[in-house]
């Protein structure tokens, strides 16, 4: 894997830790498969629920996993297709009976254009997708009620042309858009003043207000949009639970920043270069753990970082691997030795992998050993889904193999602290998944747009 990789992959975490206490959690062992996917084998034994193949040309984007809407009765995948991003739903029995939920352009569209961003809300019934207009002075959101019929309607829209553009759901009747315009080019005599905004002669008609900034939309009844000033360009939002907070996690363009719905305000956050969110504390919106670069940008870590108080804590090194458990504890995905100097300067050593099962009320670190190889660079790589109703975690990770790494998709039970191999391959094509919402079954979306792409759903062993 090209060193450089490593680098621009936001994502990093390793447990460097002061006090633990060593625990092995059981080894994997050698499996026969069955259960085929495009670049997955399922381990003999586990229960694959479906097998569901997608249309030819179909290929996962990484940072989209699975999900799960309806209460578990349809699975939304989303994807690339012929140059264009598409959802599909995938329902009935078996997952198997497919709909198209949002496109950018044929008779399944609500309008052709871009897609650039879409959210389920928090009870899985509708969809909200953020629509750039061909010619891309315009961002419609657009509402689509997944029970219903139909590819769903307009609802607002917002004139301009925009540099970062998220959606989200404050709760099941509040959309959140974050917009930042991107600046009007000065003509040729034109100083720095501000752009005309009303009329100056009679009769003539005032120019359009693009909109920027924060923009909530109440969905139910008759709707309203209200928007939001702060002094901060917006970015990427991540937000907390109940939406108190969020965090525009920067860009090329802007820095991150926090934001506290309660006392509408917007400050910067301490670092200048983009982070990524991973998840927020579930028992205190007041916190997140994120993954940043180091300052010469050669590997990358992850922190906690409580917003109150403005501590933060290294959880790990070159690992974007981490969650939250509950009552403030954390898991992260690394290796306990691992250290800047290491993972920098010898990013193909091999390395045990390992898991850090964080308790700060009990001062306490416990490291329990997979049993096999990774590397730094393989490690930062990795990725980490977390179900708290299940209590468990499931990691997609690499080992050292020719002529391409090893994929190795393994799940652990902090309640039966029982660690399984559920389905491994050569690390072509991409690899998502996610927890349904009970914790009960794992989505796997696996492929690419030549080999193919198919979504499984498999019963974890416990």
């Amino acid at each position: 894997m090209p060193r450089s990789f490593l680098i621009a992959i936001i994502a990093l975490a390793a447990a460097s830790v002061a006090s633990c206490s060593a625990a092995k959690a059981p080894k994997p062992a050698t499996p026969a498969f069955v259960g085929h996917s495009t670049t997955l084998e399922v381990t003999k034994g586990i229960k694959v629920l479906t097998n569901v193949e997608m249309p030819n040309g179909f290929a996962p984007i990484p940072t989209r996993p699975p999900i799960w809407l309806e209460e578990g009765e349809e699975i939304g995948v989303i994807g690339t297709q012929d140059g264009h991003t598409i959802m599909y739903g995938l329902g009935g029995a078996g997952w198997r009976t497919g709909r198209i939920l949002a496109a950018e352009t044929g008779p399944a569209a609500a309008e052709e254009g871009t897609i650039a961003d879409l959210a389920a809300s928090p009870n899985g019934l509708t969809l909200a997708t953020a629509m750039v207009a061909p010619d891309g002075n315009r961002v419609d959101v657009i509402i689509r009620d997944l029970i219903a019929t139909g590819a769903g309607n307009v609802i607002a829209s917002f004139n301009g042309q925009f540099d970062s553009i998220s959606i989200d759901w404050v709760n099941n009747a509040t959309i959140a858009l974050a917009l930042r315009r991107r600046p009007e080019p000065l003509e040729a005599g034109v100083t720095g003043e501000a752009l005309k905004s009303q009329p100056t002669e009679p009769g003539e008609e005032p120019p359009p207000n693009r909109a920027d900034g924060l923009q909530l939309i109440v969905v139910t009844g008759a709707g309203s949009v209200a928007p939001v000033k702060f002094s901060c360009p917006m970015s990427a939002l991540s937000w907390s639970a109940h939406g108190v907070y969020a965090v525009g996690q920067g860009d090329a363009g802007a820095g991150p920043v926090i934001i506290d719905r309660r006392k509408s305000t917007c400050s910067r956050f301490h670092l200048p270069m983009p982070i990524r969110v991973l998840d927020w504390d579930p028992d205190d919106e007041e916190s997140f753990l994120y993954v940043a670069p180091d300052a010469a940008r050669s590997t990358i870590s992850v922190f906690k970082y409580d917003i109150a108080t403005g501590e933060e804590k290294l959880l790990g090194i070159s690992t974007g691997a981490a969650s939250f458990t509950g009552g403030g504890n954390t898991i992260t995905l690394g290796n306990q030795k691992l250290t800047y100097k290491m993972a920098i300067k010898h990013p193909e050593a091999p390395l045990l992998a390992q898991l850090a099962i964080a308790r700060p009320e009990q001062s306490e670190v416990d490291v329990k050993s997979l049993g096999f190889d990774t590397t730094a660079e393989m490690l930062a790589q990795s990725t980490l889904e977390y179900s708290k109703p299940a209590n468990e975690a499931a990691m997609e990770m690499y080992a050292p193999s020719l002529p391409v790494p090893w994929r190795k998709i393994v799940t652990y039970s902090l309640k039966y602290d029982s660690a399984f191999l559920v389905a491994e391959g050569p690390a072509r094509g991409a690899v998502t998944m996610s927890w349904s919402l009970q914790g009960r079954w794992l989505a796997l979306l696996d492929g690419d747009a030549t080999a193919g792409t198919v979504m499984s759903v498999i019963v974890p062993p416990r």
